[in-house]
């Protein structure tokens, strides 16, 4: 077996993986067709394995090729972080971050984020985007997200993470709510109609659901979004309830926020981010300024 193996090639190989197409790897890496071709079959008989097996969908990587992809990930953060300037001076950076959060995590984490970063880098460009989690890896690893703020259910196991802040429940519903005149607990709970925000989309239950059933409890959700940041406007406008991240509703004057009066757990928020820019000087930086929010432990 030769043992050359060139960054080019290696470059070529983590292309292949995360893309799973000769066409895609060659167009990220500026290459033609061919040329990606021709260096597929170098790689195949270097590693005497096909590393990517075609079907009908797409090119499936082989375990031999999975196994690969983690170590390729880091040696090519490691190389680009080599080259990089010994000195990295944020004021003169002119580039775009691009960071996935969910909308009920903005407020504590995006906007204090967006103060700093005008201050620090008045050149940088800042763009935040949706989550979907089906795409959230592949978006990490393609470098079309730096980063993204998200609940550890929802994380990736195989990326990089931080805690940024613990975050629990609480039940909010419009301040002049007839219902803050009776009796507060799980039977007047259940009573009420409610908005769900649904990070999938379309679901009609969640932790809370599952807490009130090993109580023998249940509850109506009447309404499903995705997402929270509509919830606060339904709220004002219904007699709707809504079970909601505490950090969503904490300023806001004209809703009323009850404890729920039943046991339901915490849970961690995480910045998550790929391996492929963990050592790159920027992207650290940039990690470092999100864990700096008021919402960081």
């Amino acid at each position: 077996m030769p043992a050359n193996l060139d960054l080019n090639l290696l470059k070529t190989l983590h292309a292949l993986i995360e893309e799973q197409s000769v066409t895609r790897a060659a167009a990220r890496l500026s290459l033609t067709q061919p040329t990606v071709s021709g260096m597929l079959a170098r790689l195949r008989h270097h590693f005497d394995d096909p590393l990517l097996v075609r079907t009908p969908q797409s090119m499936v990587p082989t375990e031999r090729a999975r196994a690969l992809a983690a170590p390729l990930a880091r040696i090519l953060g490691e190389i680009d972080a080599l080259v990089q300037p010994a000195e990295f001076n944020p004021a003169a950076l002119d580039t775009v971050f691009k960071i996935g959060i969910t909308d009920n995590s903005f407020t504590g984490v995006g906007l204090p984020f967006l103060q700093k970063i005008r201050t620090l880098a008045p050149n940088v460009k800042t763009a935040f985007f949706s989550l979907q989690h089906a795409q959230m890896e592949e978006r990490l690893a393609q470098g079309a997200l730096d980063a993204a703020v998200v609940a550890r259910v929802a994380a990736p196991e195989r990326l990089r993470y931080k805690v940024l802040y613990r975050e629990h429940f609480v039940c909010a519903m419009r301040r002049d709510h007839p219902v803050l005149k009776q009796t507060w607990n799980t039977d007047t709970f259940c009573a009420q109609d409610f908005v769900l925000g649904s990070f999938y989309g379309g679901g009609f239950s969640g932790a809370v659901d599952e807490a009130l059933a090993q109580t023998g409890h249940a509850r109506r959700v009447a309404v499903s979004v995705q997402g929270f940041a509509q919830i606060p406007a339904i709220l004002r406008q219904s007699d709707l309830f809504a079970v909601v991240p505490s950090r969503l509703v904490r300023h806001e004057t004209d809703l009323a926020v009850r404890d729920l009066p039943f046991a339901v757990g915490s849970y961690d928020k995480l910045l998550v981010w790929h391996e492929s820019s963990h050592a790159d000087p920027a992207q650290q930086w940039l990690r470092d300024r999100l864990g700096e929010t008021e919402e960081a432990v």
